[in-house]
């Protein structure tokens, strides 16, 4: 499925994130406070290369701000969501 950003930007999720134990087992954790793992959801949604894609499209003045990339991902979860629901 095709996950967007609001600013067009968009990306290939695998229909079966969503069915994915080990997916559910990091943002669970995510929730109880071990926020790192956040890059290891990111990597289960858009694979290393699709990381790297979204960090270049955030990255300022040589720096991609951690704000914004939770925020993207965040706003893509939100997309598959949405989509899902449709």
């Amino acid at each position: 499925m095709i996950a967007k950003l609001k600013d067009g930007l968009e990306f290939e999720i695998s229909d079966s994130i969503a069915n994915d134990w080990r997916f559910l087992t990091v943002l669970r954790k995510i929730d109880k406070g071990e926020t790192s793992l956040i890059v290891d959801a990111a990597e289960f949604m858009l694979g290393e290369e699709g990381v790297e894609k979204l960090a270049k499209h955030l990255e300022v003045d040589g720096i991609v701000p951690t704000d914004k990339m939770v925020d993207a991902l965040t706003e893509l979860m939100s997309s598959v969501n949405e989509l899902k629901n449709s």
